[in-house]
């Protein structure tokens, strides 16, 4: 049913998003990952789901980061009808994705991608815009039209050609460029909040993980100075991990509750 693709740079959170994939998905599923980093106790993680039965796929690996430019490689070896492209710093997902996913897909033609909701509090946006920029499609199955981009996004098969579109920036929204290609077509993409994933974007977060000077360094080297300074600036500012790790572990339950 559903072919999950992820080009993985950052295995601190890339590991948990794939054991939580494989806890949670109940329809026939595999997870194909592109190495976008060189690090043996990821790959021998991904062996050992492997041998213990699920279906993950190391489809190709660069010592050097090629960022977004992985994800049409991982769809070409993509084999189900459903194909999803992650970030990988996203970390926990809802239950039945595919199962939603293909429903709606069933039941409204013209639609040709979904994108995940996320987890939204005082700490984060999820990097998804307020609710406020949306606008209601079909609000009985959780659908709206707005800004999306490929932080959870699941597209139909019968539009790989256009999510196969390639780019030379190594850092690109992917999936707002897919949805601009349906768009054009007459075809959608939509946000759907009838599944959500919790993506790890803002200091507070990221320092739980361990990853702040990590991200830090990212966004330098990519000349994002307003995050880098964002970043920086709340070093002084962090709540105590105590209260970080309930809050992860609270989202994480919530999630699993969906």
């Amino acid at each position: 049913m559903i072919s999950y693709c992820i080009a993985s740079y950052r295995p601190t959170y890339s590991t948990l998003l794939v054991q939580d994939l494989i806890r949670k998905t109940t329809a026939p599923y595999e997870i194909l990952i592109w190495l976008n980093t060189d690090d043996e106790g990821y790959e021998k993680f991904l062996e050992e789901q492997r041998a213990q039965g699920a279906p993950v796929r190391i489809v190709g690996k660069t010592r050097e980061n090629i960022g977004m430019q992985a994800y049409p490689l991982l769809f070409a070896e993509s084999q189900y009808d459903l194909i999803a492209q992650i970030d990988d710093d996203v970390v926990a997902v809802s239950r039945n994705i595919a199962e939603y996913a293909s429903d709606v897909f069933g039941k409204f033609p013209s639609v040709k991608q979904l994108v995940a909701d996320v987890w939204q509090d005082d700490y984060t946006t999820g990097a998804r815009p307020p609710m406020s920029s949306y606008r209601a499609y079909e609000p009985e199955h959780e659908l709206y039209e707005g800004p999306i981009d490929g932080w959870f996004s699941v597209f139909h098969r019968s539009v790989l050609p256009l999510a196969q579109a390639r780019y030379g920036d190594t850092y690109l929204p992917l999936g707002a460029l897919l949805r601009n290609l349906l768009r054009e077509t007459g075809r959608l993409g939509l946000l759907c909040t009838k599944f959500k994933v919790f993506h790890v974007i803002g200091p507070q977060y990221v320092s739980h993980f361990g990853m702040l000077e990590f991200e830090i360094e990212k966004y330098r080297r990519l000349g994002r100075h307003e995050i880098v300074n964002w970043y920086e600036g709340a070093r002084a500012t962090l709540p105590p991990p105590e209260e970080l790790s309930a809050r992860v572990r609270n989202i994480f339950a919530s999630l699993d509750k969906r």
